[in-house]
């Protein structure tokens, strides 16, 4: 097989292949040279490079904490923008309700002004009406009075034609009586 023949993928397969063998030999080596190395050191040094490693997770948990905090504040300042936002609102809507509460008020006011205009109004109608009906019975009492008193006025008319007409007859009568007691004597 030829090197021109592979494809990439077969090439990067081989380097990594590769690059795992001399990472792991490279690894060993610098073990067993280490522990060499290691029986020989100071206890000192071994402090300082644990000191060394506590410094540099403290430096991250630090950066972690400071991102954080950058967050946290952010959240704050969005929080009191909200929270202001929010206040001014709620302002607002008080504002409206307290007009709304004295329109309610006046609606109400105004409602019972009506309401008591109209009773009064009602109790008009009704003593108008009661007048008008007692009206009406006097009228009726009147013109049932006026019609006996015509009917009566109407009777006594006719009783008086028929009494002048008896007394003119009686005149007439008692001319022709004197009429022949004249001619008699």
């Amino acid at each position: 097989m030829d090197l021109t023949e592979l494809n990439n993928s077969q090439i990067m397969l081989a380097i990594g292949a590769a690059g795992f063998i001399v990472g792991c030999v490279l690894t060993r080596v610098l073990h067993n040279s280490g522990q060499k190395s290691g029986k020989h050191e100071d206890p000192r040094n071994h402090k300082i490079r644990e000191l060394e490693a506590d410094l540099r997770s403290v430096k991250r948990q630090l950066e972690g904490t400071e991102e954080e905090l950058a967050a946290t504040n952010e959240e704050f300042k969005t929080a009191v923008a909200t929270l202001q936002h929010l206040r001014a609102k709620v302002a607002e809507k008080d504002e409206q309700l307290e007009k709304l509460d004295h329109d309610l008020k006046g609606s109400v006011a105004k409602t019972r002004e009506l309401r008591k205009e109209l009773q009064d109004r009602a109790e008009d109608r009704l003593r108008e009406h009661v007048r008008a009906m007692q009206a009406e019975t006097e009228l009726e009492v009147t013109r049932a009075g006026s019609e006996a008193v015509m009917s009566e006025i109407n009777r006594l008319q006719e009783e008086r034609k028929h009494m002048t007409n008896t007394m003119k007859a009686l005149g007439d009568h008692f001319k022709a009586d004197s009429e022949l007691a004249d001619t008699d004597s």
